[in-house]
């Protein structure tokens, strides 16, 4: 029988919180002056697969090798912590052909991510196919630091970016995409 010989490899944990933006150019602009950049545009498509806790995708990149994340992660709106795994790979329509074989395709998100750093947190300006605008804070959790640190974190940004507790969504794009379809 095969055994892992090292552990999988575990990355920060991070808090989170994502939301529907109404007026994503007034959003864009508020996450530019915060970051003091520009931003980085960033193209993805994500194919999640089925399991049986968390969630699993594929992230394709552009110009980049692609991505393998697994992550758990309360479904509720506000700040949540993440906790996921990621590896990296330069053949993913190979993989991509044994996970699904393997595990069958729960859904396929694309975006177009403009990616912000203020601080420790990462500010995604989202257009989501399908979906519409939305942001997303990440607060990647430096070691030893508290939840509750990363939550003060990310509700200070959310009001200097304007986010209402009313526009915080649960889950991930892949949910709201699979209820729209439901």
């Amino acid at each position: 029988m095969w055994r892992q010989t090292t552990p999988a490899k575990k990355m920060p944990s991070n808090v989170e919180i994502k939301a529907k933006v109404k007026d994503f150019e007034t959003f864009k602009k508020k996450a530019k002056e915060l970051s003091g950049s520009e931003g980085e545009v960033i193209e993805q498509k994500d194919i999640f697969f089925n399991v049986p806790q968390g969630r699993l995708k594929l992230r394709f990149l552009q110009n980049k090798p692609s991505q393998l994340i697994y992550y758990e992660r309360d479904d509720k709106s506000g700040p949540k912590m993440s906790d996921y795994f990621i590896t990296t790979t330069n053949e993913p329509e190979d993989l991509a052909n044994v996970l699904l074989q393997a595990l069958g395709e729960k859904g396929v998100v694309k975006k177009k991510r403009l990616l912000h750093l203020v601080g420790q947190t990462r500010i995604h300006c989202d257009e989501v196919e399908g979906l519409g605008h939305f942001m997303e804070l990440e607060v990647v959790m430096k070691e030893n630091q508290s939840a509750l640190e990363g939550e003060e974190i990310a509700k200070d940004l959310m009001f200097k970016l304007g986010v209402e507790d009313k526009d915080l969504i649960k889950g991930a794009y892949i949910d709201l995409l699979s209820s729209k379809d439901a």
